[in-house]
């Protein structure tokens, strides 16, 4: 058997996560399997990847990577913003702290729900399409709610390789 360069340690032969022992973080959860994230971990490298980045450089934590919850909310408290694909990964986001101002909703296909609740939520709307500028602009009629977008520029390029 090879040693595997992981992220975790062990001791007394069993991985162990945040300094508890896996099968003592089983026990205290209750049952397996289960997902467990050491948040000192997740601190060190997202301080890491920020002492690469230029000052200048916002980080976002994209929530459709894992919109557990209690992961959403630590890394709220270390990233500049959220990136969210749906209402419900929205609603997590909101829950998490984030304030809405820092939240950004991108993906085709939003449904009139899902716009309607973005834009009384107030965070940024990534518009996919002329169409969905139009659905937007309805409803901050509609409401006298003023929609947050930001406009998706597809440029018509080719590009040439060698």
């Amino acid at each position: 058997m090879h040693d595997l360069d992981l992220p975790f340690a062990g001791r007394q032969g069993e991985l162990e996560i945040g300094s508890l022992l896996l099968t003592r973080l089983a026990a205290r959860v209750g049952r397996t399997p289960f997902y467990a994230y050491d948040r000192a971990l997740l601190d060190a490298r997202v301080g890491a990847l920020r002492q690469t980045l230029p000052l200048a450089i916002k980080l976002h934590y994209a929530v459709k990577a894992n919109p557990m919850p209690a992961l959403v909310g630590h890394m709220a408290k270390l990233v500049d913003g959220l990136d969210v694909a749906s209402a419900g990964e929205m609603a997590i986001a909101l829950d998490a702290g984030m304030p809405a101002t820092e939240i950004s909703f991108a993906g085709p296909g939003k449904g009139e729900h899902e716009l309607r609740q973005a834009v009384a939520a107030g965070v940024l709307l990534n518009v996919e399409s002329p169409t969905e500028l139009d659905r937007l602009a309805s409803i901050g009629d509609a409401t006298g709610w003023r929609p947050r977008v930001a406009l998706r520029v597809n440029p018509d390029f080719e590009l040439k390789t060698s």
